[in-house]
């Protein structure tokens, strides 16, 4: 289960955090604006990421872009079949954006120790392509079971969602359970907020590069 959950390592990093108390989640939920960004045929890029041998759906994943980034993606992708070098292409505009909206529901529950797993893979991916410095990956890789220790008993249930937006080099992210109750609602400023974020969905060897990107092309 070691790459189920490779892209959630972007959920906190370094730098300023806004952490709303968990006592005042409830009357403080507010929706994320979504109204920058693009809805045209090519503006979204969508997997089901499933555990390789047994085939045991675990997750879908949805990222969505802004209309500038929208519009080169889909000059991109029209016309052409899937390759390297076109993948190679969406990636770098997909990675760079500074305004995209992230969805996952998951389809099976995760422990916290596979979901620690994973955050550390793929961030150790767009680690080693160069989207995110060492410094960054390694006080991501020990704090995170720090971080989602509310996960610890409860782990990951099957519909929960973690939904992250990119604004300039803000990022939000929010935890709703399958319940409806919002367990995390985090704002975090900084650069290596938004890289750590797509670089650990679009760097080379990512679980879920290959995928996103050839929905573009269907």
């Amino acid at each position: 289960m070691n790459r189920i959950l490779v892209g959630l390592s972007f959920l906190i990093t370094v730098g300023l955090t806004i952490v709303v108390p968990a006592a005042a989640q409830s009357a403080t939920k507010l929706p994320m604006d979504t109204s920058s960004l693009s809805s045209g045929a090519q503006c979204c890029m969508h997997m089901l990421l499933e555990k390789t041998i047994f085939k045991v759906d675990v997750l879908t994943l949805e990222i969505r872009f802004g209309q500038e980034d929208a519009l080169k993606i889909s000059r991109l992708v029209s016309g052409r079949d899937y390759s390297r070098s076109a993948a190679d292409a969406v990636a770098d505009i997909a990675v760079n954006s500074r305004d995209a909206f992230a969805r996952i529901e998951f389809l099976r529950d995760v422990s916290l120790s596979q979901f620690v797993d994973g955050v550390r893979e793929d961030l150790g991916h767009a680690r080693d392509a160069g989207i995110i410095g060492r410094s960054d990956y390694e006080m991501v890789s020990e704090n995170i079971p720090k971080w989602f220790s509310f996960l610890e008993e409860r782990g990951i249930r099957k519909g929960d969602r973690i939904l992250y937006r990119i604004k300039g080099d803000t990022l939000r992210t929010q935890f709703i359970g399958v319940d409806g109750g919002l367990a995390l609602d985090q704002t975090d400023v900084g650069a290596e907020r938004r890289l750590a974020v797509l670089g650990s969905y679009l760097a080379p060897k990512s679980s879920f590069r290959r995928g996103l990107i050839q929905s573009l092309f269907r």
